[in-house]
């Protein structure tokens, strides 16, 4: 039987597709992805420009495969869960705070915090769901469908390059928002107008706009050679393989790599909540993960036949994606331009004077209406907005922070704010010894954050990403009272026992203190460890990461005999 739809598709190609296959019809409870192939060939898997994961380079055989344009929809989905019946995960980590992603909580597929598009690629589903999904269009349809390799993947997203990305090999091109939707303008605005975060002293932004805060309608920027869209951002994409270390026996024929860690999954391609993720770049999360940034496309084995059964449902679900990329390119353009970025920023602070006074030159478009005021934690810290729309390019602030931080401002129109401004930092901080430190009153660091603490007497706690990590560092300046011995004390949480960190004197190693597993990262003990020699005045000293999985509240030095 043949479905005769005429809106928004053209009742000739109807008819000609009736005329030649009496096989082609419109399932209305079956959507086959738009499908590109991919040639086989030789390529070089792996880069020596990225993570150790990536290593070593090898070479790859791929055979012929298809694989889909875009990301598989919330509205394909659907059609699976209404033929089926699945039970795909209810709880999901969608909530977005000014923590970021929040503890995981009730949303699904259908139901979270970021979805509004039935085009929009489904999240909220895992590995498994993702599995399953292939496996019931591959019964449905009489054809091979299936998640891709790891290999297969890479192949497809460096088309034939071998440079980080199919147009360019150069970080932070500000063409990468021609071709992808990651962590731009667009989503810092976002971030700070939904949730009160910045990605500015985290994830850090690339300095274009792809117009998109979220995870987009699939196929809104350039594909690559292939034809296939969305490779580098959007949302992750899960593949067959397992988690393994590095490539180091990897399979070289383009099959998925089944052993290692099959409990965790391997992710390819960066998303709308990542700086730009490489055409080499992996990451791995539990096979049962469910998150807002994770998705999935589909492979397709070239060994069937009877290729256009389901041509006209296919081409209307492009019929209908098209109109959906029309509308969101109209809503994109209709909006203001960004304002001027706000220039001249000045930072005044007297002596006696509990207040901070920040100026700087007006902006002189007509479509400004006032100014934003940012303010960090700590130095190198995430901008917190601490005043909105102020009419006069001047602000004081009642009693700052004590620790070194930052201020930058921005300008606002009704649609949207501007870039922000180049940053005032306050003087470094002096720390006194004897006396207590807290972690976050840092002068220098690298890959360390600020955050809230549920430890006695609240306040803040030096962490990393989930935790420190090694490699991870702070300094401080000090001001030691008087050459001699010195206890040290320090408050940690960690997940596991460890070596912990190292104790350098202006860039020089003294000791090393263990961290000791305290039964969780959000369970706090303190520990009394070894002695160490200080000689007096004014020095820097640097905690410098030895481990994994720790975090660090405070740490104090009291004097004592040698």
């Amino acid at each position: 039987m043949i479905m005769i739809i005429t809106r928004d598709y053209p009742v000739s190609l109807i008819l000609v597709l009736a005329c030649l296959n009496s096989n082609v019809y419109a399932d209305d409870k079956l959507i086959e992805p738009p499908m590109v192939t991919i040639l086989g060939g030789k390529f070089l898997m792996g880069s020596d420009k990225g993570w150790d994961n990536e290593l070593p380079i090898h070479q790859v055989t791929i055979g012929t495969f298809d694989l889909a344009k875009y990301e598989v929809t919330v509205k394909e989905f659907r059609h699976f869960i209404e033929a089926t019946g699945y039970l795909a995960p209810q709880e999901c980590y969608h909530q977005v705070t000014d923590k970021w992603i929040g503890d995981k909580s009730r949303g699904s597929w259908n139901n979270n915090a970021l979805t509004q598009s039935e085009y929009q690629p489904v999240v909220c589903i895992n590995a498994e769901a993702a599995t399953a999904y292939a496996k019931w269009l591959s019964q449905a349809t009489g054809k091979s469908y299936r998640l891709p390799t790891e290999a297969e993947w890479e192949y497809a997203a460096k088309s034939g390059r071998k440079t980080r990305y199919y147009f360019s090999d150069t970080i932070d091109d500000p063409r990468i928002c021609e071709y992808a939707n990651i962590t731009d303008q667009t989503a810092e605005q976002r971030a700070q107008q939904d949730f009160g975060a910045s990605y500015i002293g985290s994830i850090g932004i690339t300095p274009c706009d792809d117009n998109s805060g979220y995870s987009s309608i699939v196929g809104m920027y350039k594909p690559n050679e292939f034809g296939i869209y969305d490779l580098i951002g959007n949302v992750q994409e899960y593949v067959q393989d397992c988690d393994n270390v590095s490539y180091q026996d990897a399979p070289n024929d383009g099959s998925a790599w089944l052993t290692g860690d099959c409990t965790r999954r391997v992710l390819r391609g960066g998303s709308w909540h990542w700086h730009e993720f490489s055409a080499s770049q992996r990451s791995v999360v539990p096979s049962t993960f469910t998150g807002v940034l994770e998705g999935f496309r589909l492979a397709r084995d070239r060994s069937h036949r009877d290729e256009d059964k389901l041509a006209l449902s296919r081409g209307l679900f492009e019929s209908g994606l098209a109109k959906a990329q029309k509308t969101e390119h109209f809503h994109r353009q209709d909006v203001l331009p960004y304002p001027a970025k706000p220039r001249g920023l000045k930072l005044v602070s007297h002596t006696g004077d509990s207040k901070i006074h920040l100026s700087w030159e007006p902006n002189l478009e007509a479509e400004t209406t006032g100014y934003n005021v940012y303010q960090t934690q700590a130095f190198g810290g995430q901008y917190r907005k601490i005043a909105s729309n102020i009419s006069e390019p001047a602000f004081s602030l009642q009693k700052p922070v004590r620790r070194k931080h930052s201020y930058v401002v921005s300008a606002v129109n009704p649609d949207r704010f501007s870039e922000y401004s180049e940053p005032v930092t306050t003087p470094d901080t002096v720390n006194q010894i004897p006396g207590t430190i807290q972690a976050e009153d840092y002068n220098n660091m690298s890959g360390m954050l600020v955050n809230d603490t549920q430890d006695l007497g609240g306040g803040l706690i030096l962490t990393g990403w989930g935790a420190i990590r090694k490699g991870d560092w702070a300094e401080y300046t000090v001001n030691i009272a008087s050459d001699g011995f010195y206890q040290m004390k320090y408050r940690v949480a960690s997940s596991q026992s460890s070596n912990g960190f190292e104790l350098l004197l202006n860039d020089k190693a003294t000791i090393a203190y263990r961290v000791p597993e305290t039964g969780g990262l959000n369970k706090w003990l303190t520990v009394t460890e070894n002695k160490v020699y200080l000689p007096s005045g004014k020095h820097v000293i640097r905690i410098q990461s030895i481990a994994e999985q720790w975090k660090l509240n405070w740490f104090s030095f009291e004097a004592v005999s040698g």
